[in-house]
């Protein structure tokens, strides 16, 4: 076989063509799980990027984002290759699920590494981590919000102590944010995402950064040129495809984070937006029961950065209802 032919089981991708089809891990009580790929295999030699998107297959502008990036490639101008999965979670994605797996109740991005003989959650992060992420020296896993989720967007790395992989990773999550850069290392208030296919697949030596923009359901066409624009400016400065990144702007690091949660129940009149700069003492919500009184008010207890809304407005006690990074300026 062609030194520069890509093969990811029985996909094989030769200099200057994109190839899809499906890679079939193990059996449910009623069928298979087909797992979409595709491969762009560039005329010219370069780098090996993997995109993957749909890990939570509700969070639909990275899915598009990876769908739209490999059908926009043209094989005979790409320098390297890109091996995409649009949806790692096909069952979560024709379920509409949210979070866990309709089917073994596990998080795909709690599972990494996964089992070869385990539960299909298990086999499919052991599939997608060794066999798709693991042929390549790249890696980008688009998510955004969950269901419920409202998120503001950022690019993170997990931190692995060799210094020259930690750079790598940490210039490719500056290239791909809008805004926020999160590196997450062990001890820190950002601790590594134990589990999650981007801190496993750096551990085993791959440049891997998780990647969100979108939430609650949606599949708003800016949260998807968000990872588009990302997708573009690593590409560009791993030199796969002409022109130079877009880095204007500054960058955000959070140094730790924090939840805001109820005490009371009932219906929450939140007064803050996503991204929204957060006071100490800060009132940020207020909660009233099924008579229309206030019960309680809610204050910030330090200053902070709205990363992630809870969408539902009904609450009960001890519901959270934001969740703030604690940032420097970088």
């Amino acid at each position: 076989m062609d030194a520069d032919t890509v093969q990811i089981r029985d996909i094989v991708a030769k200099p200057g063509t994109r190839v899809s089809g499906f890679l079939t891990l193990g059996e449910t009580p009623s069928e298979p799980i087909r797992i979409p790929l595709v491969t762009v295999q560039g005329r010219r030699p370069g780098p090996r990027l993997c995109l993957t998107a749909g890990v939570h297959a509700a969070e639909y502008p990275g899915i598009d984002a990876v769908m739209q990036t490999v059908q926009g490639l043209d094989p005979e101008e790409l320098a390297g290759s890109v091996v995409a999965v649009p949806v790692v979670n096909p069952p979560m994605f024709q379920r509409r699920s949210g979070f866990l797996s309709p089917i073994d109740g596990l998080n795909l991005n709690r599972t990494a590494p996964g089992r070869a003989d385990g539960t299909i959650s298990e086999i499919l992060a052991y599939v997608i981590l060794n066999d798709v992420i693991g042929a390549c020296q790249y890696h980008i896993d688009c998510h955004g919000g969950d269901l419920g989720e409202i998120l503001w967007p950022y690019a993170g790395y997990a931190l692995t102590g060799n210094p020259e992989l930690d750079a790598q990773g940490e210039a490719l999550a500056r290239l791909y944010s809008p805004c926020i850069v999160a590196l997450y290392r062990e001890g820190s208030e950002l601790p590594p995402t134990i589990g999650s296919l981007t801190s496993q697949a750096a551990r085993q030596g791959v440049v891997s950064i998780l990647a969100e923009a979108g939430g609650n359901g949606t599949l708003d066409p800016a949260d998807v040129e968000i990872h588009m624009r990302g997708i573009r400016n690593v590409m560009r400065y791993l030199g796969m495809m002409p022109g130079e990144p877009d880095t204007v702007g500054a960058r955000v690091a959070p140094v730790g984070q924090f939840v805001v949660s109820t005490k009371r129940g009932g219906l929450l009149r939140l007064k803050i937006d996503i991204g929204e700069k957060i006071r100490e003492g800060q009132e940020i919500a207020e909660i009233c029961n099924l008579f229309g009184e206030v019960v309680e008010c809610i204050h910030s207890p330090r200053n902070g950065v709205a990363r992630l809304i809870w969408a539902y407005k009904a609450v009960n006690t001890g519901d959270p209802i934001v969740k703030c990074w604690v940032v420097d300026q970088t």
